[in-house]
């Protein structure tokens, strides 16, 4: 499946990290949302406004929401206080206690129901909160959130015996050898268990792991795509993406390359 260079359109979620200042038109028959990303530290108590303008005729404050977005695109309410002002202009201010990094997310401001997503550009409403000190949000179809993988394309000949490493590491939390993983893949984007021998070791901090696979009499049954993921295999890539000749494996992908079998088995 990653044999295949990959071009996709960003997703809603990816679409929250590009906003500055949003001030999108909406619908003719809906009002204007107005909002700006936001930044703040641990701990700390989030206040901002936002505003909710209707073109003609007054608002009704209940149909204010806030949601946070998930990267599968879907959405919750916000955990945050909403205090609501005005009439045919509303001035939102949301308030929140001891922020922590799961606060850090996409999040849009809608009135009555949320918008649909829009043919080009960030959806109306729609904002990011950055939380300092907090692992960076990655776009959807982006590398995976966790530990940084490192591994090589490896080659070999049909009967020798493959002998090669892969490595981990976290720059926050100890890693669980445990959940390391290695599958072998296919085009229809399914994986299976290697036939591989795969031992795992961590380092005295635990944030570095180590990986040694072995195997003997290589055959062309395995020469293919493989991946090195950590607790959960990161989803495929959207069937809406365009893709290319050249290939550009996923973080923890690689190839293994049998001299003297065919491509066609790819």
């Amino acid at each position: 499946w990653y044999q295949r260079r990959v071009r996709g359109t960003m997703s809603l979620f990816a679409l929250f990290s590009l906003v500055v200042v949003v001030a999108a038109q909406p619908p003719p028959s809906g009002p204007t949302v107005t909002v700006s990303d936001q930044a703040t530290s641990q701990g700390a108590v989030l206040s901002f406004t936002f505003t909710v303008e209707a073109k003609q005729g007054a608002l009704d404050a209940s149909k204010v929401h806030l949601a946070k977005a998930s990267k599968e695109h879907k959405f919750t309410d916000a955990r945050f206080t909403l205090d609501v002002s005005g009439e045919s202009k509303l001035t939102v201010t949301v308030s929140g206690d001891d922020v922590t990094c799961d606060d850090q997310s996409g999040y849009i401001a809608y009135y009555d129901r949320i918008p649909p997503p829009p043919k080009q550009g960030p959806p109306a409403g729609s904002f990011m909160l950055k939380v300092a000190g907090c692992e960076p949000l990655r776009l959807a179809g982006g590398p995976p959130a966790g530990p940084k993988i490192t591994v090589k394309n490896q080659e070999t000949s049909q009967g020798a015996s493959l002998s090669f490493s892969f490595e981990l590491e976290s720059r926050k939390d100890k890693l669980d050898t445990t959940k390391v993983h290695l599958v072998k893949a296919s085009q229809d984007h399914k994986t299976s268990d290697v036939r591989f021998t795969v031992k795992v070791s961590a380092d005295k901090t635990g944030k570095k792991v180590t990986g040694e696979v072995t195997a003997d009499n290589i055959t062309c049954d395995d020469q293919s795509g493989y991946l090195v993921y950590y607790d959960k295999l990161p989803p495929p890539p959207s069937s809406h993406m365009r893709f290319r000749r050249q290939p550009k494996p996923p973080p923890g992908g690689f190839f293994i390359n049998v001299k003297g079998c065919s491509h066609n088995q790819i």
